[in-house]
């Protein structure tokens, strides 16, 4: 086994083609958004609805791309949202007080009203600069969102969605509020539609760019016949996109989702459950009962032999944790049920999932920073989990965002996780990085830090349990060995266009941000790094996700700090 304290391998030194070569994704037998023939896209263009007349803007006609409603299926799944909410309190007014029956009939009335009226007055219309979306009957509302702003679309479909075929659309901006639009619900066709045209029409550099990439304006010249014959018709019309093909990256495999359960024990879920059906069983008066049975089986306990009572307590954290395994274990199979990533231009496309079936889009120039993730158990047993923050939404490192939108391999070898990176971080392959290791005053400032929490331990023990209050000393040897497993850990490293680190104490996070993607860079001391000359930088792209290396020496940081700075601002020059 190799010392896991050493950077982890980049892909500049890793082999040139550590991975077989891009292949075309198989088609799915029961894929979600199919991909369409080829020969299809012509009719594709105008799938949603007939042509659309133009739109005068001044002297320049608006292309619409795309233009549509809501599906009307979506009514029958808001009647079910609605009877479903109004079912308790007439339950209650049946066996209680009739007066919630008119609760219920309200409440009932006043949410299949608004999903109407919503379901009516929702329209969607799609041109080369802007997704707009208007609804609203006494409160109108008009979103436009700039397709040169869209970070990620996100296509979800529930097993009720899918048996009415319908998808859930979701989209992402750089506000870092999360979904920014829902269109909840469109037919599959539409949403494939308005997928594939949103792709191919948002600008890669310019926002003029139109669907096909071939026109740079809304008009074209007078001297093609079929403009004119368009001009004098007084339609734009959408010209058809043309396919790009799909290359897969990876698939998961049903081992590697079993790994990710196993090595997934989230004790505190059982701990939130408990206290959940506690407060249950106390509101429904059960908590006496239960009181009587759990006297009796202290009383049974108590009767066992030291041996027994040993060998009980160690079945039952056994069987805890065999529920926690097989409970995760279930979960990760089913969430993340034959997922795959392809390429597709240059936009990474991820689909997953069984019951509920998951589509996001990430286009490459939109990542703000990649992290391989590892556990303690995952980093024992190799593997690591690879994640993808864009402006759309933050995280902190570690955290899982509801879904699974952020990940993006869940779970893999970390040899090829580390073999994953140009894929998402394009150019990295090139990158030559320097590695540093933090400074050693990191220890000595966990060693100072336990002192100081033996000194308040003791002294505010001393006076329950006299001299056992010693015992409080054993947080400075504790804290200090903590310090050497930080800063063994600890390594950053700077190249032309990235920025890497890696950090952790038993387990280890890799993280890389792309200098160009940096908004802020913040150095902070505290009071204990003022004394030992250290310093914590912080490095903040759009969206949050926040990037933290601690314990830096005060000169390492500021320089770091300054460097990032121009070169973020080099980056931000050139874009404008």
């Amino acid at each position: 086994m190799t010392d896991d304290s050493d950077p982890p391998p980049l892909p500049s030194d890793l082999p040139s083609d550590p991975l077989p070569g891009p292949q075309p994704s198989a088609a799915r037998p029961e894929e979600e958004f199919p991909a369409e023939p080829k020969d299809s896209w012509a009719e594709k263009a105008h799938a949603p609805g007939p042509e659309v007349p133009a739109e005068a803007n001044g002297d320049d006609e608006l292309v619409v791309l795309a233009k549509g409603h809501l599906h009307p299926a979506i009514l029958l799944l808001r009647l079910i949202d609605a009877l479903r909410q109004a079912a308790f309190p007439a339950i209650l007014g049946i066996f209680t007080n009739p007066w919630f029956l008119v609760a219920a009939l309200t409440l009932f009335l006043m949410r299949l009203t608004y999903s109407v009226i919503r379901y009516l007055t929702l329209e969607y219309t799609l041109t080369p600069e802007e997704l707009r979306i208007r609804e609203g009957l006494l409160h109108r509302q008009e979103r436009r969102i700039p397709l040169d702003r869209i970070q990620d679309l996100g296509f979800e479909s529930t097993l009720l969605r899918r048996s009415l075929g319908l998808a859930v659309v979701m989209v992402e901006t750089a506000s870092g509020r999360g979904v920014e639009a829902k269109l909840d619900a469109l037919s599959r066709a539409d949403a494939e539609h308005l997928r594939e045209v949103l792709l191919t029409a948002r600008p890669a550099g310019s926002t003029s760019a139109t669907i096909g990439g071939s026109v740079n304006s809304t008009t074209a010249s007078s001297s093609d016949p079929d403009n004119q014959q368009r001009d004098a018709d007084g339609v734009a019309a959408a010209s058809p996109p043309t396919p790009e093909v799909e290359w897969l990256v990876h698939r998961t495999t049903t081992r590697e989702l079993l790994i990710r359960g196993a090595t997934d024990m989230r004790l505190s879920a059982f701990a939130v459950s408990g206290y959940a059906a506690y407060e249950l069983a106390h509101q429904l008066g059960f908590l006496t009962q239960l009181a009587g049975i759990a006297n009796s089986f202290q009383n049974w306990v108590t009767s066992l032999s030291p041996v027994l009572l040993m060998a009980l307590l160690a079945s039952l954290l056994f069987l805890v944790m065999a529920l926690g395994i097989v409970t995760s274990t279930v979960g990760n199979l089913v969430q993340f049920h034959r997922f795959e990533m392809v390429l597709r231009g240059n936009v990474l496309q991820r689909r997953f999932g069984l019951l509920t079936t998951r589509q996001k889009t990430l286009p490459r120039a939109r990542v703000q920073r990649v992290t391989i993730e590892q556990t303690w158990l995952r980093r024992l047993c190799g593997f690591a989990v690879v994640k993808a923050d864009s402006a759309g939404g933050s995280r902190t490192d570690g955290q899982d965002i509801s879904a699974g939108w952020d990940v993006v391999v869940p779970m893999t070898k970390a040899t090829t996780a580390h073999a994953l990176l140009p894929a998402l971080l394009p150019g990295i392959e090139n990158t030559k990085f320097t590695w540093k290791q933090g400074s050693r005053k990191l220890v000595a400032r966990s060693a100072m830090q336990g002192t100081l929490l033996a000194g308040i331990a003791i002294g505010g023990l001393w006076w329950r349990v006299e001299a056992s209050a010693l015992f409080a000393l054993l947080l400075i040897p504790l804290w200090t060995a903590m310090g050497v497993l930080v800063w063994r850990n600890l390594g950053w490293a700077r190249g032309e266009d990235f920025f890497a680190l890696q950090h952790g104490i038993i387990g280890k996070n890799f993280a890389c941000v792309p200098t160009a993607k940096v908004q802020a860079v913040v150095v902070r001391q505290g009071i204990i790094g003022q004394l030992l000359g250290l310093a914590d930088l912080t490095v903040y792209v759009a969206g949050g996700s926040p990037t933290r290396i601690p314990d830096l020496t005060l000169h390492d940081a500021r320089e770091l700090c300054i460097e990032l700075s121009e070169r973020a601002g080099i980056a931000a020059a050139t874009d404008w």
